[in-house]
């Protein structure tokens, strides 16, 4: 059985608890070559980050020409920031390219979302796409949660979080992460599942499914 850390920066170990592990990490269109020979347990998500949406016209060509490899496992993490980086107006387009390019190669979407969640609704609400959104280190509220659980997106959740919100995510629509806390992956399953009330083993097996599901 795996343990599958849906957003992180950096790998760790093969196995952890007697758990295999399966790392997304996190990467650019600039620095995805780098890192294309990894291990057997690494996949990737690249993307342009909202911070990065300036002047971003040769890493979306980029990505264009990487995106269809088998290690790419999904898209991003992309998305919006009102509180960083270059104008709305630009990040949104930076986004909007992703969001098609994801819809056009059928894989999932790794969200980064700050201040912006009536825009990103809309978003999911325009494109109206059957790929996974997925909001990755989730800490939003409860009104927030079911507002967004309506709308049909995903969520990956790491070592901070609401614990009263995330029983409101619907168990098929949840994932695990560390993003760039040293916490172990373990760890975030261990803190979730004793929030929702399941065993150890129950989780593992409720998220490897969720994982089976997007990955074909």
């Amino acid at each position: 059985m795996y343990l599958y850390n849906i957003h992180t920066h950096k790998a760790g170990p093969e196995e952890i608890g007697g758990y295999k592990v399966q790392y997304i990490l996190n990467t650019s269109p600039r620095d995805y070559k780098e890192e294309i020979l990894a291990s057997d347990n690494i996949r990737f998500s690249c993307g342009v980050h909202p911070w990065d949406a300036d002047n971003a016209g040769d890493q979306l060509a980029r990505l264009d020409e990487i995106v269809g490899q088998k290690q790419v496992f999904a898209i991003g993490e992309t998305g919006l920031d009102k509180l960083k980086g270059p104008d709305m107006n630009v990040q949104e387009q930076v986004f909007r390219q992703q969001i098609e390019l994801a819809i056009s190669v059928n894989k999932p979407l790794i969200i980064h979302c700050v201040k912006a969640w009536d825009l990103l609704m809309a978003l999911y609400k325009e494109y109206k796409s059957a790929i996974p959104w997925i909001i990755h280190g989730y800490r939003g509220n409860t009104e927030q949660t079911k507002q967004l659980v309506r709308f049909g997106f995903k969520f990956s959740v790491g070592e901070f979080f609401n614990g009263e919100a995330i029983r409101y995510i619907p168990l098929d629509s949840l994932f695990c992460e560390t993003d760039m806390s040293e916490i172990s992956i373990c760890k975030v399953y261990e803190d979730i599942s004793s929030i929702l009330g399941l065993s150890f083993n129950q989780f593992v097996e409720i998220v490897a499914d969720n994982f089976s599901i997007i990955s074909k």
